[in-house]
């Protein structure tokens, strides 16, 4: 029983672990849609201080219209992670 029990639980860490969207993000992927999308207005220090979580939540409101931008942002969520990514990974430069 203490075996299918470790198993299970080592499962369960593993799903748990996997679902964090900042392993699945591509930061290069990112740093296209930076340059494409937001770079005419943003630059990346803009974002100093900012966690990979913090930007995906301000990325999704704007995304949404709850939070106001300039200009209409229509990402998608794998989108939003790249991004997010990215500029968490590189605002330092």
């Amino acid at each position: 029983m203490n075996t299918a029990r470790m198993v299970c639980a080592t499962i369960l860490i593993g799903c748990l672990c996997g679902s964090n969207g900042s392993n699945s993000a591509d930061s290069a992927t990112g740093q296209r849609v930076f340059e494409s999308r937001c770079a005419s207005c943003h630059r990346l220090q803009d974002y100093a201080g900012k966690s990979q979580a913090q930007l995906e939540e301000t990325l999704k409101g704007i995304v949404a219209g709850t939070i106001d931008h300039p200009k209409r942002l229509t990402l998608s969520a794998t989108e939003v992670v790249d991004l997010a990514a990215y500029i968490s990974d590189n605002k330092a430069r």
